[in-house]
């Protein structure tokens, strides 16, 4: 297992998206130059359970997609354990686990419920957990680690500037990377991100920095890699919009715009047939047969997955 990282292969990432983030999603951003896309979000006391609705979560059967697997995790106690469940599957060829390539924590979700349970911006506050878990990870971890954060919990810690301290023990840690949404958990989702909060972040770290947060053309893209982020990492833009990859890396590499020919229909018929060849969760499936009809209609809004698979 190779514990080293590279960027060479590419600076687009996919970020992990619950509902979205299945094969069949990955694979067509792979194929359109996605260098790295991620499962969603896997809770780590699920796999310690061995509870098989966490399990099926994970599905890296395709060899020629990079993907990585996030972990959320709040008890140093769970993340060893898991870690030591993934090695072995790793180790085994397990077809759900063998073509892991990084091992991602998750301090960045906002949702309510993960908050609730202390984890995600929650815990940046709590400097020996945090340090206890990232020393955890990078002793244990199988593959290249690294952890996605926001800037804190509310306008408070930002000010107080806890994620300077995450960054301090990254760097201590020798983390592989670190993800930054520039934005507080209290941020509503259009809120703008914080640039000087990411550039103070890029400056202190000794890390590759990945940049998070709107980032939707090779503009936006251009702009956090000129700051000095090693990559970027896209979200909802990439929803019903594989092409994203290829228009941003068509920008970065000319400076000019590439105008895709967007072919919803066969692009939803390329996803169907990856999704019933792997067996596909119903919820991923049914989400994105939606989103490329409404796509296909001249839809071209956002729908959240909780929000559409209510019409379905």
């Amino acid at each position: 297992m190779q514990r080293h990282f590279s960027f060479s292969s590419g600076k687009l990432w996919l970020s992990p998206m619950e509902s979205v983030s299945d094969l069949g999603f990955r694979t067509l951003c792979s194929r359109r130059r996605a260098s790295l896309t991620f499962t969603e979000m896997i809770r780590a006391d699920g796999l310690v359970r061995k509870n098989k609705a966490t399990f099926s979560l994970i599905d890296t059967f395709d060899r020629s997609v990079p993907t990585g697997i996030q972990l959320f995790v709040t008890k140093p106690e769970i993340l060893k354990k898991s870690l030591e469940i993934i090695r072995p599957k790793i180790d085994e060829q397990d077809g759900r686990f063998s073509n892991l390539s990084v091992i991602d924590l998750n301090f960045g979700c906002p949702s309510p419920e993960i908050i609730k349970l202390g984890g995600g911006p929650a815990m940046l506050k709590r400097t020996e957990r945090m340090k206890e878990l990232l020393m955890i990870l990078q002793r244990e971890a199988p593959l290249p680690c690294g952890i996605k954060i926001r800037l804190g919990m509310n306008e408070r810690e930002r000010q107080q500037k806890v994620y300077l301290r995450i960054v301090e023990m990254a760097n201590e840690v020798g983390l592989d990377y670190l993800t930054v949404h520039p934005k507080v958990a209290s941020d509503d989702s259009g809120a703008p991100i914080d640039f000087a909060a990411l550039q103070e972040i890029i400056d202190h770290a000794t890390i590759p920095i990945v940049g998070n947060g709107f980032v939707v053309d090779g503009q936006s893209a251009r702009r956090m890699l000129d700051m000095g982020c090693s990559a970027v990492m896209i979200a909802r833009t990439a929803v019903g919009n594989p092409w994203i990859f290829e228009e941003i890396d068509h920008y970065l590499k000319t400076g000019k715009e590439m105008v895709v020919v967007k072919d919803y229909v066969n692009a939803w018929k390329e996803y169907k047939a990856i999704a019933e060849k792997y067996g596909a969760k119903e919820k991923y499936y049914e989400y994105h047969r939606r989103v490329f009809e409404l796509r296909a209609k001249g839809d071209l809004g956002f729908h959240s997955p909780s929000r559409i698979l209510k019409w379905v």
